[in-house]
């Protein structure tokens, strides 16, 4: 008796210990999935992430030459030579961020899958009577899978898992009904359209900003003009009035070609969105 009570015992601990086996592979396979996945997801948010960190260094260069704006001027009240060539530095180091932040990228906006979706979104949904019939012949079509599955378990019954011995459960195939496709498109045209907006409006702002203190440094120019009309100048001061204009050019050619990009996405987005101009 205690001969076989051990040999049952022995089996008992040795199926514990194979399930227990089973438990950890299934487990590390599960984590392994789950560390591809965040690593895929990691990968795919860091184009966004480099444009956005770039963006917004250049944003905070913008500001801090808009600061330094109030200092030259102050300085050039006594000395338009001096204010030109401060202000030519000042010019070349806007035009150095904004190129900076016009090669970070565009907006992250995926113009074909909204455009999809809102042809979803704007299709009418069917009347009750061809709905329901839409949903019995879902439901014969899921008893028919779940007849399937019925034959399935039983095979696996017969023939038991490498890895358990447990028998496969039933799955059901989820069907969404034209209601649903519905709601969920107009759900992602809504919060696309707001995150377009929100895009559209940061990128406006900043081109704004560049050009509100282009247009001061430019009236500083004049001012310094009339200042030095009556004055011998040097050939540093002449430089930094014609390199300043040439910066000025270049910076108003970039936020064109900016500008231009997002005509596109104004289109896609809607009267709203194109206001950001």
């Amino acid at each position: 008796m205690n001969i076989g009570t051990s040999g049952i015992s022995g089996q008992n601990s040795a199926t514990a210990t194979v399930s227990d086996l089973n438990d950890r592979l299934k487990l590390a396979r599960a984590q392994k999935t789950e560390a591809q996945k965040t690593a895929a997801e990691t990968l795919s948010e860091m184009p966004k992430k480099t444009r956005d960190d770039a963006r917004a260094r250049a944003k905070a260069k913008v500001m801090q030459l808009v600061e330094r704006l109030k200092i030259i001027k102050e300085l050039g009240k006594s000395d338009p030579k001096i204010m030109a060539k401060m202000l030519a530095n000042l010019m070349k180091e806007l035009k150095a961020a904004v190129k900076d932040y016009a090669k970070a990228g565009g907006n992250d906006m995926d113009m074909s899958g909204f455009s999809a979706a809102q042809s979803a979104a704007s299709q009418p949904v069917p009347d009750s009577d061809a709905e329901t019939q839409a949903t019995e012949a879902a439901e014969e079509t899921a008893v028919s899978d779940d007849e399937a599955f019925v034959v399935e378990d039983r095979a696996a019954e017969a023939t038991p898992s490498a890895e358990t011995d447990a028998p496969s459960e039933a799955t059901v195939t989820y069907i969404p009904t034209p209601a649903d496709i519905k709601s969920a498109a107009e759900a992602y045209v809504k919060t696309e359209r707001q995150r377009a907006e929100g895009e559209l409006m940061e990128v406006n702002d900043f081109m704004k900003q560049v050009r509100g203190l282009v247009k001061v440094v430019k009236d500083l120019f004049e001012t310094a003009k009339i200042k030095l009309a009556f004055q011998k100048v040097d050939k540093d001061t002449v430089e930094a009035f014609k390199s300043s204009g040439k910066d000025m050019e270049e910076i108003d050619k970039v936020l064109q070609d900016l500008n231009k990009g997002l005509d596109d996405e104004r289109v896609v987005y809607g009267p709203r969105a194109a206001i950001y101009a």
